[in-house]
């Protein structure tokens, strides 16, 4: 895993509690079940989640494989790094506080301080 990837998700139908507490728990998509993730209200017919693994479309996935269809999916963070309002299909240069952990991340370090 490539760490925590939170995201936004909206279907045009109302999201059950139990419908929550199953993505929460984890789902099984193309013969593998997803890892446990942080699942959270954010209106009736959204959530926010947190994923513990970043397997091909898993959100989109995951909510097919409950009945749902996701209408819209927006990204918010990728581990410690924040898109803010960043346009769809545009990029940015990380600063030295981003990549400092990436480094680490891949030394099994600790990032130092600055």
């Amino acid at each position: 895993a490539s760490g925590p990837e939170p995201a936004r998700s909206l279907f045009e139908q109302p999201v059950s509690e139990n419908f929550l507490a199953m993505m929460a728990a984890g789902v099984r998509i193309g013969g593998v079940k997803t890892r446990p993730c942080i699942v959270t209200r954010s209106g009736p017919t959204s959530f926010r989640i947190v994923l513990t693994q970043g397997l091909n479309r898993q959100i989109r996935r995951m909510c097919s494989a409950l009945g749902h269809r996701v209408r819209t999916l927006r990204r918010v963070r990728i581990m410690h790094i924040r898109l803010g309002t960043l346009p769809r299909g545009q990029w940015r240069a990380l600063t030295e506080a981003e990549i400092r952990p990436l480094l680490a991340a891949g030394t099994g370090r600790r990032a130092p301080q600055p």
